[in-house]
């Protein structure tokens, strides 16, 4: 009866703790639902106008390599959405987000690019490289390819987590 009770007990323990031995992580051991919930929350704060805690959440996001996170990230900085408008900023994470190529995304880019003097990217390029270094695909370990968007022949590069 007692061996009974232990092997009831221990199989139990076992249930309970598989839906957390069965999470997927990040190479960096960020659990999949903090890397995916930290741009959620980020995107609903922006969308809510709460800043602070946008510009906070996608920070982080931006972070961990999410091109989505890094994207809305720049256009924060571009916009003045909760900091100061702060171009090389914001231009730093854009170059970081465009490994990520969709429609219209190449569009902001090539509007903002337009609008920045020549002299100012090229002095930013080393810049661009760092971040690149610290927060890009290979750095963060994502996988990116090239894919048709549904419903279209236009291709697009789409950057995702590996996860193990």
């Amino acid at each position: 009866m007692k061996n009974l009770l232990a092997i009831a007990t221990v199989l139990s323990s076992i249930v309970l703790s598989a839906p957390t031995l069965a999470q997927s992580h990040t190479k960096n051991h960020i659990w999949k639902s903090e890397y995916l919930s930290t741009l959620e929350l980020g995107l609903h704060a922006l969308k809510a106008e709460k800043y602070e805690k946008a510009l906070e959440k996608l920070t982080a996001s931006a972070k961990m390599g999410n091109k989505e996170g890094q994207y809305y990230l720049a256009q924060m900085y571009f916009q003045g959405w909760g900091t100061p408008v702060n171009y090389e900023e914001g231009w730093l994470w854009l170059n970081v987000a465009m490994e990520q190529k969709t429609a219209e995304w190449n569009r902001s880019y090539r509007q903002i690019k337009n609008a920045l003097p020549e002299d100012y990217i090229n002095a930013l390029e080393p810049y661009v490289e760092e971040y690149i270094s610290l927060y890009g695909a290979q750095a963060q370990d994502l996988r990116c390819e090239t894919r048709a968007a549904i419903g279209s022949n236009i291709k697009e590069v789409i950057c995702e987590k590996r996860y193990y």
